[in-house]
């Protein structure tokens, strides 16, 4: 994405901002996130200083519904999960969590289920544990419980969030609601790795009711300390929580959150259905509104449509490396000099659509524009075509999700690809199913939706190096994983721009995964509904929603 496209966010919003008071403009963020994310030294954190109570200026009561357009997969199980679930956060709690200014894009790290936190050496972390924390299923939170999360984190097979932790050594239990995170090495972006800033957020789950039921358990229910239970999922329609009576935190009333009774997430993929059920009132939350659905939120009195330009979407591509024919490095330089990114960002983003060209966004610490890319060059990716040994091209399947926009991205990669010899078969999926064909490598190529802006570079470890746990492109290169393992230990901002820099020129030079364009998240809520927050990774978070019927 270049300077001027930031720029060009830069004088949208401001126009946004100057008509804010007309209820057809959408409320727009600063467009660029800030270059670095916080890294070591790791600051002091003490516990939030106790305070009087204001004078209540919320409502109690009511269900909050809210509509997504995935089914949360590939279970419940909160170390397993790997979809990007909104609303999880009322089933589960996570130690640190991140607050996002919403007029500056800055982070501040705050107390989640750790009070405080100190970095005691330069490998060690100790944290103080909240006393009052119970679970849905009546037992406690302590310092035995939070080792045995991250403990699981990093040992179980199925962990989701196992390269997010992988930086830690141990964990040890200091007294009954004491810990210390020892690490591998210095602990760069390791509190963003605790916190519910990142795509797999390492949620705090019931030691005791895992340890009753099994793993299996889970596949269908899930036990956290949220301010909501868990009550029902019935797949490809809904999942429904209830208030949890004995929750820790307080709201602004002094009374203990949430401030509604209920949640409900319905399912609906379609997305004019989504809209339509928006704009009748049925629900009061839509977490995903593509660029060519803005018109009809905005000429609604009744909604506000928030585009987040700090983060969003990248449409991409998974190369398989392992399987034939895109083991061939010929064949996928090929696959990406043939993409016009320019014309499919402003065909299919609708105005709000970027071209993208680097697998680290704008907002990542050692973004470069400088780097070596791939630009469209029909002519270089026929011969490319030929040259890894197909002369008269070659057919192939590509796999991707039925959730918008990844149709009209697969066709408009077919039509690239067949243009240049790349034969071009497309396979449509569910999101479960697709997840689980590209986990065991039985796919060609595949192309999905990343979020694009993680609070710290260490976090694409999970999709980059061989033992990632989202390294759906089988990508094994001992390059990367040096490379990103020294960006890793390496505390100082300066000296890991550098390193990163080396490994977004292997990721050009291999060619593991490819960027196609970007859009920001956009979201959509009733104007009744109050108390969300934008979030760093997720559209919005709904911990402290409440609605003024």
């Amino acid at each position: 994405m270049s300077h001027a496209i930031w720029k060009l966010i830069a004088v949208t919003m401001i126009i946004s901002l100057v008509a804010a008071c007309a209820p057809s403009q959408p409320t727009e963020a600063p467009a660029k996130p800030p270059v670095t994310a916080p890294a070591a030294p790791v600051e002091v954190v003490q516990p939030l200083p106790t305070t009087a109570v204001p004078a209540p200026k919320v409502k109690r009561g009511g269900t909050l519904r809210v509509a997504d357009n995935e089914e949360w997969a590939p279970n419940l199980d909160p170390h397993q999960i790997t979809s990007r679930p909104i609303g999880y956060e009322f089933l589960h709690d996570t130690l640190v969590r991140v607050s996002l200014d919403p007029k500056t894009g800055k982070r501040t790290m705050k107390p989640g289920l750790a009070e405080s936190w100190e970095q005691t050496t330069p490998k060690a972390i100790v944290m103080k544990l909240r006393k009052d924390v119970v679970f849905h299923d009546g037992s406690k939170f302590n310092a035995e419980v939070a080792k045995w999360n991250l403990d699981r984190m990093l040992s179980h097979p199925k962990s989701a969030a196992k390269t997010d932790v992988a930086v830690i050594d141990n964990v040890s239990v200091v007294d009954e609601y004491t810990i210390s995170i020892n690490l591998k090495s210095a602990p760069a972006g390791i509190l963003y790795r605790l916190s519910d800033a990142i795509a797999l957020r390492p949620w705090i789950a019931s030691k005791a009711a895992i340890e009753r039921d099994g793993d299996e358990a889970l596949t269908r229910r899930t036990v956290g300390s949220g301010s909501m239970q868990f009550v029902e999922w019935i797949t490809g329609d809904r999942m429904t929580m209830k208030k949890w009576d004995k929750y820790w935190e307080k709201g602004e009333d002094g009374q203990p959150m949430p401030y509604v009774d209920g949640v409900v997430i319905r399912i609906i993929r379609d997305e004019t259905v989504g809209i339509t059920e928006l704009r009748t009132g049925n629900i009061d939350v839509h977490d995903r509104i593509e660029p060519r659905s803005f018109s009809a939120i905005q000429a609604s009195p009744d909604l506000e449509l928030i585009v987040l330009p700090w983060i969003g979407w990248l449409n991409y591509i998974i190369f398989n490396v392992q399987k034939p024919p895109f083991d061939n490095l010929k064949l996928r330089q090929a696959a990406a000099y043939a993409i016009d990114r320019e014309s499919i960002a402003k065909a299919l983003g609708m105005g709000s659509g970027y071209p993208s060209y680097y697998y680290w966004g704008p907002g990542d610490l050692a973004y470069d524009e400088t780097l070596p890319r791939y630009t469209y060059d029909k002519d270089k990716a026929k011969q490319l075509v030929k040259d890894a040994g197909f002369p008269t091209g070659v057919d192939i399947t590509d796999d991707f999700l039925q959730t918008e926009p990844n149709p009209r991205t697969a066709q408009a990669m077919k039509q690239a690809w067949d243009e240049v010899g790349i034969r071009t078969t497309l396979n449509l999926m569910e999101r479960t199913p697709f997840v689980s064909k590209l986990q065991v490598g039985n796919f060609q190529v595949a192309n999905s939706l990343r979020t694009w802006g993680e609070a710290d570079p260490e976090a694409y470890s999970y999709r980059l190096t061989s033992t990632g746990t989202f390294n759906f492109a089988h990508f094994e290169n001992a390059d990367m994983d040096k490379c990103m393992e020294e960006g890793r230990n390496t505390a100082e901002d300066a000296k890991r721009v550098e390193i990163y820099k080396r490994c977004q020129r292997i990721i050009f030079e291999q060619v593991p995964y490819d960027q196609v364009w970007f859009t920001p998240f956009a979201l959509s809520v009733n104007k009744k509904v109050k108390g969300w927050e934008p979030h760093f990774f997720n559209q919005v978070m709904l911990r402290g929603a409440w609605i003024d019927r």
